[in-house]
């Protein structure tokens, strides 16, 4: 049996982080990772985890290099809605890794439409499901096929899913942070003009290049994040350490493959930290300046969100404090690990709270949560006033 090279695992890498920035390349990302794996097919899910009917807001599904969008119709057409594994499939914690068989139960095996029909027209019955935690409170699914190889599941193939599944996370926050700024395909040249997001870009070295105007903004203010002589700075030197580790993975020497990375920077005045999203650049004949620029610093500064108060849903539609943060937070941008890491919590509590919610309001998406909660930010001012 073929082992799976660093060298190929390194080229399906590099070929998905491309893709972040372009949609064009999706699809030959995907056939690399296929291949790399050596599975019949895979496809990646975005969607609101936190409710019995989840709303799906993207979903992509390849076999080799092609995208099949006539099984992406099919499924959510004829068999989502009643496919026995979706309730199970959100239980799974943030990376865990679940094979598809143990989604269904024995007597599902035998009268399931979707495991019998759907799953297997799409060579899936025995493939796995990895779920991880988006931006916003979306969960990303990765679906992936049966396995190639004679005997089923070799060692080497579910150690590099393993291996893979945080690059898949960090492609679907850049993604969508790309995305939120209106910019994806734009050329390296044309992200300095983007004026939804701050980019820094930074050369082969890891000095900076150039800085679009929100980025050279946060750069002037020197809250946390600086530009020191030409280098990238930031103020604890915790945080210094973890960005030059985060740049030196992005920026490895002698052109192996950098990976991506986020993190969150201190800022004394703002109160509330910076994200960055570290993100390696590799050099294409179609844009010259690639051949410069070795990686993009995107800033997402939560300042820049919505701010509401969160005991505005308590008192306006009786939440429970829980309930009322839980909804806030999720509403205007935090993820549920990050909110259950601030209430200490298990992700799986999070979410059963955000069930609540959506009962309460009687809302069934997502977007019709970030729309009634967003609606309060105007009530701020008479709040503070009672």
């Amino acid at each position: 049996m073929t082992m799976i090279s660093q060298d190929r695992f390194d080229r399906a890498v590099a070929s998905l982080y491309g893709a972040a920035l372009a949609d064009a390349a999706w699809a030959p990302a995907a056939g690399a990772i296929n291949d790399m794996l050596r599975v019949t097919g895979h496809g990646l899910t975005f969607a609101d985890p936190c409710q019995s009917d989840p709303e799906v807001l993207l979903n992509r599904f390849f076999t080799g290099a092609e995208r099949r969008r006539d099984l992406e119709h099919l499924y959510f057409r004829d068999y989502y809605r009643r496919d026995e594994a979706i309730p199970r499939l959100y239980e799974l914690g943030d990376g865990e890794l679940g094979y598809r068989s143990t989604l269904y139960t024995d007597r599902e095996k035998e009268t399931s439409a979707a495991y019998n029909e759907f799953r297997r027209i799409a060579g899936s019955q025995d493939g796995l499901f990895v779920v991880l935690d988006g931006l916003d409170g979306c969960g990303v699914v990765w679906s992936i096929g049966d396995s190639t190889q004679r005997g089923g599941w070799a060692q080497d193939q579910v150690r590099a899913i393993r291996r893979l599944a945080p690059h898949l996370r960090q492609f679907a926050r850049v993604r969508r942070a790309m995305a939120d700024a209106r910019a994806l395909g734009a050329s390296l040249a044309e992200l300095l003009d983007n004026r939804k997001s701050g980019i820094i870009q930074l050369d082969r070295r890891g000095r900076i290049l150039e800085a679009n105007d929100r980025a050279r903004t946060v750069l002037v203010k020197r809250d946390g994040l600086r530009d020191d002589g030409g280098v990238l700075a930031v103020g604890t030197r915790a945080e210094d350490a973890e960005l030059k580790g985060l740049l030196s993975r992005a920026l490895p020497a002698y052109g192996a493959q950098g990976t991506g990375g986020s993190m969150k920077v201190t800022r004394d005045e703002a109160g509330t930290p910076l994200v960055l999203e570290v993100h390696p650049v590799r050099k294409t004949g179609t844009d010259s300046r690639s051949w410069e620029v070795g990686a993009l610093v995107l800033i997402v500064d939560p300042i820049a969100r919505p701010r509401v108060d969160p005991r505005l849903p308590a008192m306006v539609w009786g939440l429970t404090p829980t309930e009322s943060r839980v909804a806030v937070a999720l509403a205007t941008g935090q993820t549920a690990a990050g909110v259950a890491g601030e209430l200490g919590c298990a992700e799986s509590t999070v979410r059963t709270h955000l069930k609540r919610v959506y009962r309460k309001l009687g809302v069934r998406k997502q977007t019709e949560l970030v729309r009634r909660v967003l609606s309060l930010e105007a009530l701020r001012g008479s709040f503070r006033q009672l």
